[in-house]
């Protein structure tokens, strides 16, 4: 590659290097030239407890006077990392040098004697197998539950077990050792793989924690197959010299990411000198991401490397002062029209003329007062699967299925704030933080968890995304704040007592209707009336492992989502949900009808907020007059908390209701004839929902 061309293809890259260093970064990306060692050393415990990076040159470095290049160690994704480090006991080796990990030998628990002279368990909640219990109980000649505890004190060791209950004066020296020797080297075979395993396991748990200390990320753009443009986000671990580098506040150098496009696409970090650095100086850059500007929430983002306690007691303040203010809120009432039929509209001389982008409604629509047509401008009702913008462009009677600004509810960040604001605090709503403005109070949150000897457990999301996709469960703080770098997500509290279904966690989606109408017909100064609809058959998604507080990891236990990923997905009908349901918490929670009818008023009280509340935080009206008439349906993910109590996860745009048309016919035809009584008989279709 030529310079010219290098500077054109990587211009964009380039913009922030002072220019004096562009062509000795041509020359060692072309050489693949990493000589930092021959200006640079690691040293240990020296000021830091751990590496550091130190100038070894005469005279030192000066202020843009060289460029390095850093090799990445370990580029991963966080769903595939812990498969990667399985698969690669290489690279566990050298990150456990790196990050300077060390895995502490289970200590021996010392034998105590019982006063009473009886023989009790040491370990009584270590698990044995059933099958080494009854071949020691037959081998030692005793009960066994004796065998079993024989076994639990001595760790599972069946020859150590056996010691322990024949070794007595009378004792068959002789026949013990054949015993030993028959299958004795065996289980200590099996012991020793049992001990390697887990210390295995244990490096690689302090490895998933600490790489958040040390990863680095980027950004590339990936074509999926509908050919559509999207982009992903790598998480890398520079080599030896790049992670050695410490935090400043005000750092000596720049150290970045740098995507050369050479022989191939290859992934380098840089370094230079934005200061003097004197010889055995250290080398130093700034942890925080640059658009971290006020100074608390710079102090939550360090928190994870530093652990201040002075910084940490800020964190929580600033916590319990938001904490306070959220609980400040006054709940408002803002009831509903609820009209159990609409006026008819005037009939057509035609059919009414639908246009849709859905793949599901095009499939699904079988009403005979309903044709399907392939123009916009032709339709009278309009149902897109993708965000409409062209709201300008509609005409006077066309309805569609889209509101202005409906993202003040289908963005996950967007809706916690309109809770927030309208109610505070809420059962029915989980604790939400906006990982990019409310950084500081989430750490300080965590912190008070901490404090307080509360579990912390939480589950990341981004702002607007389906599907189950880059969602994780989150217990350390590290990965829970760096979550952040990689795009905007939020950071939900995690239902950690959820009611199970046959031991599973489930969630259920509810398909609700937003229907608007001019509050006087054919007037359209007069703004919307609103009513809202929630459709009595709903689905049920279940976990496909029962659930546990671990393994978080663990797609098929934590999760709910199995018809996007190659999951068993169970079918299960709502009417046999809700007689399983009862039948297996009778006792111990509602009937289904007030559990439903308080998801409904949970589903009522989103809705609510959002058609008062003005834009941009709701759907409020706008000034100008609007001809059209929009609707639009959501579905909303419901999960209930041990005390039955409904938490609503989220509000999606546009669901896909393949489903629900598989379990209801008349689902869609219910739905259109709801929003334009032209299409059907409008009493029948409001026989499907709950009228809110």
């Amino acid at each position: 590659m030529e310079y010219k061309q290098f500077l054109q293809i990587h211009q964009y890259q380039l913009a922030s290097i002072p220019e004096n260093l562009w062509e000795p970064l041509f020359q060692k990306l072309g050489q693949d030239l990493f000589d930092a060692g021959e200006y640079l050393e690691l040293h240990y415990g020296d000021p830091l407890d751990r590496y550091s990076l130190h100038v070894k040159k005469e005279g030192g470095l000066k202020k843009h006077g060289d460029i390095f290049l850093v090799d990445h160690a370990w580029t991963t994704k966080p769903e595939t990392s812990r498969a990667q480090l399985l698969d690669n006991p290489q690279l566990v080796e050298r990150l456990t040098s790196m990050m300077d990990i060390s895995v502490d030998e289970e200590e021996e628990v010392e034998e105590e004697a019982a006063d009473s002279g009886e023989v009790v368990s040491k370990f009584p909640d270590l698990e044995v197998d059933q099958s080494m219990v009854e071949l020691v109980a037959s081998q030692g000649n005793v009960t066994e539950e004796r065998a079993k505890i024989a076994l639990q004190n001595e760790k599972g060791d069946i020859i150590a077990a056996l010691m322990s209950l024949t070794l007595h004066p009378d004792h068959d020296a002789e026949g013990l050792k054949n015993l030993e020797n028959a299958i004795g080297g065996q289980v200590k075979r099996d012991k020793e793989a049992k001990a390697a395993e887990k210390k295995k396991q244990d490096i690689i748990n302090k490895i998933m924690v600490e790489m958040w200390k040390y990863s680095q990320t980027y950004e590339y753009a990936v074509v999926d197959p509908s050919g559509q443009t999207k982009k992903e986000s790598a998480w890398y671990i520079m080599d030896e010299v790049g992670s050695s580098m410490a935090h400043s506040d005000t750092p000596n150098c720049v150290c970045a990411p740098f995507i050369y496009v050479g022989r191939g696409t290859v992934s380098y970090s840089i370094i230079y000198p934005i200061e003097d650095i004197p010889k055995g100086g250290a080398l130093t850059r700034d942890f925080v991401p640059v658009d971290i500007k006020d100074p608390i929430t710079r102090k939550a983002y360090l928190q994870i490397y530093t652990e201040d306690e002075d910084a940490a007691a800020e964190l929580i303040a600033a916590y319990e002062s938001k904490k306070s203010e959220d609980n400040k809120v006054k709940p408002f009432d803002q009831p509903f029209v609820k009209t159990s039929a609409r006026p008819q509209s005037k009939a057509l001389d035609r059919k009414l003329r639908l246009y849709t982008t859905t793949e599901w409604v095009a499939t699904n629509c079988k009403l005979p007062n309903v044709e399907l047509v392939d123009s916009e401008d032709q339709a009278d009702l309009l149902w897109f699967s993708q965000d409409f913008k062209d709201f300008d462009k509609l005409t006077k009677g066309q309805k569609i299925n889209q509101l202005e600004n409906e993202s003040c509810v289908t963005f996950k960040h967007n809706l916690a704030s309109l809770v927030k604001a309208a109610y505070g605090t809420v059962p029915w709503s989980s604790t939400t933080y906006n990982l990019t403005t409310e950084l500081a109070p989430l750490v300080g949150n965590y912190l008070w968890n901490q404090e307080h000897e509360r579990r912390n457990l939480w589950i990341v999301k981004p702002w607007n995304m389906a599907r189950g996709l880059q969602i994780t469960i989150q217990e350390e703080l590290a990965p829970l704040v760096r979550q952040r770098d990689t795009g905007p997500k939020i950071a939900q509290e995690y239902i950690q007592t959820p009611v199970l279904y046959e031991g599973r966690k489930f969630d259920l989606r509810y398909i609700v209707l937003l229907n608007a109408t001019h509050k006087v017909e054919g007037d359209p100064s007069q703004g919307y009336e609103f009513q809202l609809m929630v459709y009595k058959m709903f689905w049920i998604r279940l976990a496909n492992q029962p659930f546990e507080l671990q393994d978080f990891d663990n797609y098929e236990k934590h999760f709910t989502v199995m018809n996007y990923g190659n999951y068993n997905l169970t079918q299960l009908l709502y009417t046999d949900f809700i007689k399983n349901f009862e039948k297996e918490h009778e006792g111990k929670h509602k009937k289904w009808s007030e559990i439903q009818a308080d998801i409904n008023e949970a589903i009522k009280s989103i809705f609510a907020a959002a058609v008062v509340k003005p834009q941009p935080q709701g759907l409020g009206a706008q000034d100008k007059p609007q001809v059209y008439e929009p609707f639009s349906i959501y579905g909303i993910d419901v999960m209930l908390r041990d005390d039955a109590q409904p938490v609503v996860v989220e509000v999606n745009f546009s669901p896909d209701c393949t489903r629900a048309c598989k379990y209801d016919p008349e689902f869609l035809n219910n739905i259109l004839t709801v929003v334009d009584p032209r299409a059907g008989d409008v009493n029948k279709g409001l026989e499907a929902f709950n009228v809110l």
